[in-house]
């Protein structure tokens, strides 16, 4: 990038370079049926042809970057673009980054209460050590990527006798968005739904058949290594039998308007040594560096493979067959059919996940002594021992980043799983909350549940906050007034969202602040289970309500009464939830800069938090901490009985052109809850279509 847009971005392409993708993405290119390298062949020379052919000026993204000649596109970007997704839906070595920083903070015990798994399993004794000596930087907080809605319900319990398949998978709102809207007609097939520009498939969607839907599982599948380095060379670290050379090579990076810059890339046995910045800044003590071990980086990832097999699934045997080839990121996906009388449902967790030992006392939460074998990895989960469902007697089946193993379950996936608020309300609804009238669900039910807006977060923190009143003031009585009556729909018209929403991050304030010094703004949020564990007093956790900067010792109720002081010192007397809280789309690439960023971002008033079904969380710690930045660019809805039937939308538009009428068309709708359908039978296509564009192979006829 910095070729393009100078020093900005040489922090990104440094890192990039470190870990590797792009050659991680090459060396997968072999491993790949030869069925799916001609899909990425023929798919590159469509690209290429186009560009070819193209005649006038580029989007005004290449005039600004410079850059009038772009590179034709190689079988390999596309493999790059699924390791980039997975570079988003992957946070564990962050969070192991984001413990380490805290070490020196808050000390191994305020760790564990802290940052999930909450002390379920203990933190081990040798990072008393290691990082007592620690120099603390800048603060990053960990990521908010495991957020996504999937749920189906069998022919047995839908309106026209066969399966119904929702799902809105969350990330951080982009314009363009990151999904764009596709129907793929085959000879035998049609293949609709979102998917990724770059990407020859559909990523989350439906066939004549078979329809699919992803959510984040979380598993554990990066760790971070402590390598020690030789006292005497930096060339040098240590390993179970003995010192041995990083490999390295050099990386040279165009920055321009300014000299090439130079990265030399170390590599251990464990992986990348990821360089002091960003994220790692600050994490390893002196005499060490941070080497990551992650599943995405093997080169035998074969799933491309996985995904032009789901697409081409007839039936749930060989859309389970499929994904048998999916490495990473591993995804929670609920699958239905429309075979026999009712159709079939159901969940497989895909992907390859590491095995620990019972010696590793790091539980993959925080770095590891690279030198030590027992924290080395023993191979993978087999595929045959993925976690799966099928046609449960519930007939449904809901995901949202919850825990999705089953109880029992041999392999350990993942420790800090996300609260299951989502996960709840979802199943609550499908239980008959969306269409109390009836036990059979219908596109219309589906479409309530996706757009549902009560918080049940909410509702559990907003009860251990009244609890401590009555309030002083007429305006503290007041809002005590409101939220009690308030049943936790976070709706743009009203002004309780707003009063919780600034109570709730209030208190954060003066339940941490203290303790985290100069890094609280990194770890800034709503923190649900942490929170209600301090309130609740589990295990003591109560400690939190003490203001360390203070000699007297200070309790929860004091520290609630304060906030909401707070609060309403924040907000104004008449404000709405919809005054603040507005989707925010960051133009990309130039939604970052200054004076032109603005031509490229959009923002549209709208419902939900940060809780809810529809997804719209914010940053508390940021200059604007109520604007949403992530949450459902892509939703859809699935009809195994009436392919036309199904329902489709995603965030801003298809065009990533600024001067384009579609590139932010679908915005309002997409705020205000509406959807498209997308037609598949060939007149309604002609009949709808806008515009056409031809591109024909060269050669045989009969190959067309």
């Amino acid at each position: 990038m910095s070729e393009l847009f100078g020093e900005t971005t040489l922090s990104a392409d440094r890192d990039m370079r470190t870990l590797g993708l792009y050659t991680a993405a090459e060396l997968a290119l072999p491993h790949l049926a030869p069925e799916t390298r001609r899909v990425l062949e023929s798919y590159a020379a469509g690209v290429n042809a186009f560009l070819a052919a193209h005649r006038g000026d580029l989007p005004i993204e290449f005039t600004l970057a410079g850059d009038r000649n772009p590179e034709p596109w190689r079988p390999a970007d596309s493999i790059a673009v699924l390791k980039g997704m997975a570079t988003m839906l992957s946070g564990n070595a962050n969070a192991e980054a984001a413990r380490g920083r805290l070490l020196p903070i808050l000390g191994r015990i305020g760790v564990q209460d802290f940052i999930a798994p909450f002390g379920e399993v203990a933190l081990p004794s040798y990072l008393d050590g290691l990082f007592a000596a620690t120099q603390v930087g800048a603060a990053f907080g960990i990521p908010d990527i495991t957020a996504s809605n999937n749920w189906v319900v069998g022919g047995a319990h839908a309106e026209k006798g066969k399966p119904l398949l929702a799902n809105d998978p969350h990330l951080g709102f982009t314009v363009p968005s990151t999904w764009y809207l596709a129907h793929m007609a085959l000879p035998d097939e049609d293949i609709v739904g979102g998917t990724l520009p770059g990407i020859p498939g559909i990523v989350a969607g439906r066939n004549r058949h078979v329809a699919w839907g992803l959510t984040n599982t979380g598993p554990d599948t990066e760790d971070l290594y402590l390598e020690k380095l030789h006292p005497d060379s930096d060339r040098q670290y240590q390993t179970p039998t003995g010192w041995a050379e990083f490999e390295s090579h050099v990386e040279t990076i165009k920055v321009r308007f300014g000299a090439s810059v130079n990265v030399t890339v170390r590599l251990t046995r464990h992986g990348p040594v990821m360089e002091d910045t960003g994220a790692y800044e600050g994490v390893a003590p002196p005499g060490y560096v941070l080497a990551l071990a992650w599943t995405a980086l093997a080169p035998d990832d074969t799933t491309m493979d996985a995904l032009v097999g789901i697409n081409r699934a007839q039936n749930v045997q060989e859309f389970h067959a499929a994904t048998e080839l999916f490495v990473a990121p591993m995804q929670n996906v609920v699958y239905a059919d429309d075979a026999g009388a009712s159709g079939n449902i159901g969940l497989v967790l895909p992907g390859r996940v590491p095995i620990r030992t019972a010696l590793n006392d790091s539980h993959g939460l925080v770095p590891a002594p690279g030198w030590d074998a027992a924290y080395d990895w023993q191979g993978f989960i087999p595929v045959s021992e993925e976690a799966e469902i099928v046609n449960p007697a519930s007939d449904r089946i809901s995901t949202a980043n919850n825990k999705t193993v089953p109880e029992g379950y041999a392999h350990i996936l993942a420790l800090d799983w996300e609260a299951p608020y989502r996960r709840d309300r979802i199943d609550a609804l499908l239980a008959g909350g969306a269409a109390p009238e009836t036990s059979r669900q219908s596109i219309a039910s589906f479409r309530a549940i996706q757009l549902d807006t009560v918080d049940t977060y909410a509702l559990a923190l907003k009860k251990r906050l009244l609890a401590v009143g009555p309030f002083q003031g007429a305006r503290g009585a007041e809002a005590a007034t409101a939220l009690t009556a308030w049943d936790g729909g976070m709706l743009r018209a009203k002004r309780e969202p707003l009063l919780f929403s600034a109570w709730a991050r209030a208190l954060a304030r003066r339940l941490y602040a203290d303790e985290s010094g100069p890094s609280f703004a990194g770890y800034w949020g709503y923190r649900a289970e942490f929170t209600l564990r301090v309130l609740d007093n589990i295990d003591g956790q109560s400690r939190w309500c003490d203001d360390k900067a203070t000699r007297e010792t200070e309790d929860c109720a004091s520290r609630i009464r304060l906030a909401l002081d707070d609060a309403l010192a924040e907000i104004g007397p008449a404000q709405t939830w919809g005054d603040v809280h507005r989707s925010f789309h960051a133009g990309r690439p130039f939604g970052v800069f200054p004076v032109i960023g603005g031509f490229f971002n959009r923002e549209a008033i709208m419902d939900g938090g940060a809780f809810t079904v529809l997804r719209a969380d914010h940053r508390m710690g940021a200059a604007e901490p109520y604007r949403a930045i992530h949450g459902a660019g892509y939703r859809g809805i699935y009809d195994l009985a009436d392919a036309e039937n199904s329902l489709y939308m995603i965030s801003t538009g298809q065009s990533g052109n600024v001067f384009s009428r579609y590139y932010d068309d679908l915005l309002p709708g997409w705020a205000n809850g509406e959807y498209v359908t997308i037609p598949i039978a060939p007149n309604s296509i002609e009949r709808t279509a806008t515009f056409r564009t031809e591109l024909q192979p060269v050669g045989d006829a009969s190959a067309r």
